[in-house]
């Protein structure tokens, strides 16, 4: 009997604390989130920096969702522009099949970049704020907004012809970020401060810069679930 009874007690002490193992985190990316790979085939499991994230935090399960070529407006025809009015545009399919959410991290605005698109830092700044804000509105607790890494001379590598020249608006980004972050109370935290796009397309992260920002992020992910 007291043998049941303390087996019991170590059964509960070493069960998962309520909560903490239902926190759900969604990742939300282009193909640096994905994981492409400029030298070749896409980054393992192991590698991507938002399996890096989940694997840093076990108490939390992180759902991946990158697609390749990506932008802030998730395909509109335009960016959202909801900072400062109400938010009307409904939550993306993609965001809602993944309810409930705690957190939701997304580094978008790379694509953006691409000739043609015609943005500058600031309507690329503005068009992934504005989406925190519909996934915040649509029932997402937390949002983390991330600064893609600043590309590296992609004018040599072989997506010039997309993004060639696009390393001045890149570098542009971290500053537009910052200043609304500050604007709408999200927080943000800026890749470049880690690591830039290293691979040999100058878009694209090695298997090093995805590790390395996967780690980065974990103790910020993990702070903000705190609260």
């Amino acid at each position: 009997m007291i043998r049941s009874v303390f087996l019991c007690v170590v059964m509960l002490c070493a069960a998962p604390v309520p909560g903490w193992a239902e926190m759900r985190i969604l990742v939300l990316g282009d193909s640096n989130t994905w994981g492409s790979n400029a030298s070749g085939p896409r980054h393992g499991e192991t590698v991507r920096w938002g399996r890096v994230l989940d694997a840093a935090l076990p108490h939390a399960v992180v759902v991946v969702e990158g697609r390749i070529g990506r932008r802030t407006d998730l395909g509109a025809g335009r960016p959202f522009d909801n900072i400062g009015r109400a938010v009307t545009t409904p939550l993306p399919d993609l965001v809602a099949r993944h309810l409930p959410l705690d957190l939701a991290v997304v580094m978008l605005g790379t694509n953006d970049l691409q000739s043609g698109q015609e943005r500058d830092a600031d309507i690329i700044a503005r068009s992934v704020f504005s989406l925190a804000r519909i996934l915040q509105t649509g029932g997402v607790e937390q949002v983390l907004v991330v600064t893609p890494p600043p590309l590296t001379n992609p004018e040599q590598g072989g997506l010039a012809y997309i993004f060639g020249g696009s390393q001045p608006g890149s570098e542009a980004l971290s500053k537009a970020y910052t200043r609304l972050s500050r604007r709408t109370g999200i927080p943000v935290f800026d890749a470049g401060s880690v690591t830039r796009a290293d691979g040999a397309d100058g878009v694209h992260l090695t298997a090093a810069a995805q590790q390395k920002l996967g780690r980065a992020l974990a103790p910020v992910v993990a702070d903000l679930l705190r609260e």
